[in-house]
């Protein structure tokens, strides 16, 4: 069946699309792509229109990192993502849109091939001798403090400036090269357990105005578990015996929730 079968009125490729609402419309698309079978006739000519549809966020997202890889590299790096995204959509573990759940595929594609094509080329050698005490920081305070440090404690612990410290953590977060599920032998921490702990405390940093106001508009249980995660310091342990649900069950919402706020703020 053609692609055009699908079309909207002004939703063609080419289209400007902005905000964090700009795809809103395909939602429902998706959706019905997810609901489908494979061998469904229309199934193959949907994914194909879908994937489409979403490549000028692909380009947005490169833009970001086009000072650490050929724009090109990313985009396809990013589109294996936005693939991976589609094929494996579920509307029941999506809050916020479609951003919300493409959004951190792709950009989790294009950090992959960050880290396994750029580090050592891309990071300063001050930075990239920061991250080794960033590290050990990180290991130490979170062992004394029961959960993973703050930006500004690393700092503090370091005698670094906070600027400092942030840096050595994006550096971390976008080019590493080291295995992000491979647990350490001394610790059993592994780089994904540290690293995901940085990004949520960095992307809470800014835009505070407009975190607010979604953090106040999240359903009830999501926003308790922020708060309790993040503003009263909880574990997800303490906080799955405060809300009445699994650990695991926190870990997933936490996720879903974080992934909703970046893709909020333009994240």
């Amino acid at each position: 069946m053609p692609t055009t079968t699908f079309m909207q009125p002004g939703s063609g490729p080419a289209d400007a699309r902005d905000g964090p609402h700009a795809y809103d419309d395909l939602e429902p698309l998706l959706r019905k792509h997810a609901a489908s079978a494979p061998d469904d006739p229309e199934h193959g000519a949907r994914r194909e229109y879908l994937i489409t549809q979403f490549l000028p966020l692909v380009r947005n997202i490169a833009r970001r990192y086009a000072s650490s890889a050929p724009a090109e590299d990313l985009e396809q790096a990013g589109v294996v993502g936005l693939i991976r995204a589609v094929d494996n959509y579920d509307p029941d573990e999506t809050t916020g849109g479609p951003l919300a759940y493409l959004v951190p595929s792709i950009r989790g594609s294009m950090l992959r091939h960050l880290r396994d094509h750029t580090w050592a080329l891309r990071v300063p050698r001050a930075i990239k001798d920061l991250t080794v005490s960033v590290n050990r920081a990180t290991i130490d305070l979170t062992q004394r403090l029961g959960r993973a440090p703050r930006p500004s404690e690393i700092a503090a612990e370091l005698d670094r400036s906070l600027d400092d410290v942030v840096e050595a953590l994006d550096a971390l977060a976008g080019h590493r090269a080291d295995s992000l599920d491979e647990p350490e032998s001394e610790t059993g921490f592994t780089p994904a357990d540290r690293l995901g702990a940085a990004d949520a405390a960095l992307d809470l940093v800014d835009q505070r105005g407009d975190l607010r106001r979604l953090v106040a508009a999240l359903p009830e249980r999501e926003r308790t578990i922020l708060l309790l995660r993040f503003y009263g310091e909880h574990t997800q342990t303490q906080i799955a015996e405060k809300v009445g649900i699994s650990q695991m069950h926190v870990s997933r919402l936490l996720a879903r929730t974080l992934a909703h706020l970046r893709a909020e703020l333009g994240g």
